[in-house]
This record gives structure tokens, sequence and C-alpha cells, in this order.
């Protein structure tokens, strides 16, 4: 499966980039298909490189007749990315249980904002799933779909969130 989304900011790729990269956390709260992040690494390996490796965990409804199937971390993945500082550019790479996500999200400045791309492309392994042969038919699409509400919403949600991000900060008073 492949995503790609698109939109516009209306704030500087100065501005956004450093947010996402260095400060991923304070989005927490505008991306509702986000349930916790946790920041495993951060190492910055040259002027303009940085690798960060993150723990997500998604907010997904597993249906009952898949969940016997899915251990309990299906929902949850770890993001390793290398940051391209002089390219307003990251490259990741995720993996999750039965499951692996190759990307890119490029920054790129534009008429003084920020146009925001997200590239992804999903890889689903039947192969680590213990479902039944008989039973595989029946259950595995319903396997792909919990990956796909899992992964598809908190790649495709980054720009609403910053959207709702800077508009709270700009509703808060100046201290």
């Amino acid at each position: 499966m492949y995503i790609e989304s698109e939109d516009y900011l209306d704030r500087s790729a100065d501005e956004v980039y450093p947010l996402v990269r260095d400060e991923l956390p304070k989005l927490l709260p505008y991306l509702p298909d986000v349930e916790s992040l946790e920041q495993l690494s951060y190492e910055r390996v040259s002027d303009t490189r940085v690798k960060i490796v993150n723990r997500w965990r998604a907010k997904a409804k597993i249906p009952r007749a898949a969940a016997k199937f899915l251990p309990p971390d299906i929902l949850a993945w770890t993001d390793y990315a290398e940051w391209k500082d002089d390219d307003y550019s990251v490259d990741y790479r995720l993996e999750g249980f039965g499951y692996d996500v190759e990307g890119a999200n490029s920054f790129r400045p534009e008429n003084g904002g920020t146009r925001l791309r997200v590239t992804a492309k999903i890889t689903i392994h039947p192969e680590k799933f213990k479902i039944p042969r008989f039973l595989f038919n029946s259950v595995f699409p319903l396997v792909e779909g919990v990956v796909k509400k899992a992964i598809q919403p908190n790649l495709t949600s980054l720009a609403r969130g910053l959207k709702g991000y800077y508009a709270d900060q700009e509703r808060k008073p100046a201290e």
C-alpha cells in the first residue's frame, strides 16, 4: 500500500521543520490517532544529519474477529528516522509486528510557508500472523485493516496537527 499526502502550512519551514524534528511530543494533543510517543534515542551525526528513534502507539479499534490473532503490540511501532537539515526532509523506516513502512517527509519552503509532503510504502507480512489456513481469507483482510487504520492516519494527519498546534499558540496570551 502506498500513501501520499501533501498540504500547505502558513508557517516557514525554518519554524515547522525543527518543531517536528525536535519537539514532536508538543504535537501529541493535536494528533488524535496517537496514544503515545517515546523518544528512544537522538543522535546528531553531522552538522546536517540527525538520527532519531521513536516508539509510537496508535489509537485504533481492533475487530473482535481479528483480535485473537494479533499481539497486543500490533498498534505500536519503532520509527527509525534520519533528518536532513540541509534539505528540510526526513527518511524513515517503521517496524511493527507483521509490517514495515519506508517513507520520506519533506518540508519545502514555499511562498513564505511550508509545503509538507508525506510519502510511505506499507508492507504487511502475512506469514507473521498465526491465522489458521482455513480462516486466513476471512480474517487476514481484518488484520490488514487494523494495520492500515493504525499507520495511515498517523502519517497523513501531521499537517492537521501542526495547524491545530499553531492555532492554539496564536490564541495564547504573550508571556
